[in-house]
């Protein structure tokens, strides 16, 4: 009842072009455009089922099965012909076995289609592929590159404490001739008073009250010097913890020590500013810190003909919601200033405007202040003086 629909449907949705064959596999009648699949030239009689498809060439014998009725069809699956069609072809016997029907169906778009599904899948396959490769040559570089910079981790993090030790050997030396300098006076002052006592007594009038006073100002030179090698034995033991200090006291106390130093070499210090600004921080590292930028600042004046040498420092408290102080510290000196081409280089790792220095002072300073403290430390040059700015 439906047949005629079927066959419909059946044409509407597959390609098929066809040929009838005999029994001696001459062709019989075939389709118009069978020629798209087949050599269809010799258009005679006694054209041959294997001259226009010779992928039969080789199944004679289901061809022989199928006149016999021992075999209903068969197919030879995925045939390319010339120069872009894909085909199946399917011989079917007729009802009377005198004949087969010999079936094209264009499968060109469908076997594009799979083709290109597939390229798409082995290329998606050779890409995760790579994917994974290049994955696994990241993680092992990876791993290698985390290796490599806990190394360089290391061995900066050595090198920082043999750069710090480096500069706390130089800042003792200069500390050890400033204790000279600290106890040339008093040393002179006991000299002279024992010389004084023993020209005395050998003259037979020294007095009690002599001997006692002159005794009493020994002491007292002697505290002096102790007191002397007490501060500089505080100077260099490390901050074991963050505390509270008044950054003007911290100052003069350093001051303390070197003046009669400096005072050696026509430099006049002074300091100003405000009192009782409150900190918190490590005293003893930024006793450092200004010790360093007073003997840059020393340093600076040697080969200078400035007829007046000074250092002045300005000691700011600037406001702050925090429980502690911000202090800002200006230490400036008539010294010459610094090149515009050194000056953005001045903390840098031994980088130094003088011919003997080590390049390490003021770039431990910068470390200290802004690594250990939180802090900032900067500079500028305006004419022949330098401004060294500490705020922490």
């Amino acid at each position: 009842m439906y047949s005629k629909e079927i066959i419909h449907a059946i044409g509407l949705n597959h390609t098929y072009e066809y040929c009838i064959v005999s029994r001696d596999f001459k062709m019989l009648e075939y389709s118009k455009s069978l020629w798209l699949y087949c050599d269809l030239k010799k258009k005679n009689e006694n054209v041959l089922l294997f001259d226009i498809a010779p992928e039969f060439i080789g199944f004679e014998t289901e061809l022989e099965s199928l006149f016999e009725g021992s075999l209903k069809h068969f197919s030879i699956p995925l045939v390319f012909k010339e120069p872009e069609y894909y085909v199946n072809i399917h011989v079917h016997a007729s009802r009377s076995s005198t004949t087969l029907i010999v079936l094209f169906e264009n499968i060109t778009e469908i076997t594009k289609a799979q083709q290109y599904a597939s390229q798409v899948h082995n290329e998606n396959l050779l890409l995760l592929q790579s994917i994974e490769e290049k994955n696994r040559q990241l993680k092992a570089f990876s791993e290698e590159m985390q290796g490599l910079v806990k190394e360089e981790v290391e061995k900066n993090i050595e090198k920082q404490h043999m750069l710090e030790l480096q500069t706390r050997h130089a800042q003792m030396g200069e500390m050890i001739s400033l204790i000279t300098h600290q106890w040339k006076q008093p040393l002179s002052v006991i000299q002279t008073v024992g010389t004084m006592l023993k020209i005395k007594q050998a003259k037979g009038t020294l007095h009690s009250d002599i001997l006692l006073e002159k005794i009493d100002d020994i002491l007292k030179q002697a505290e002096y010097m102790d007191q002397t090698v007490n501060d500089f034995q505080t100077f260099f033991t490390p901050s074991k913890s963050r505390d509270f200090f008044d950054v003007r006291k911290t100052i003069e106390s350093v001051l303390g020590l070197i003046h009669e130093d400096y005072a050696l070499e026509n430099i006049q210090i002074s300091i100003k500013g405000d009192d009782a600004v409150i900190v918190k921080g490590y005293p003893n590292e930024y006793k450092q810190v200004i010790l360093s930028i007073m003997q840059n600042a020393k340093e600076a004046f040697r080969g200078q003909k400035t007829p007046k040498k000074y250092i002045e420092i300005t000691v700011e408290k600037e406001a702050n919601k925090a429980c502690v102080d911000t202090s800002l510290v200006c230490i400036k000196d008539n010294a010459g200033g610094i090149p515009k081409k050194m000056i953005d280089k001045i903390f840098t790792q031994y980088v130094s405007t003088k011919k003997e220095g080590s390049g390490l002072g003021l770039y431990i300073a910068k470390s200290v202040i802004e690594k250990n403290m939180q802090g900032a430390l900067w500079v500028e040059s305006i004419a022949d003086n330098t401004i060294f700015f500490i705020r922490i």
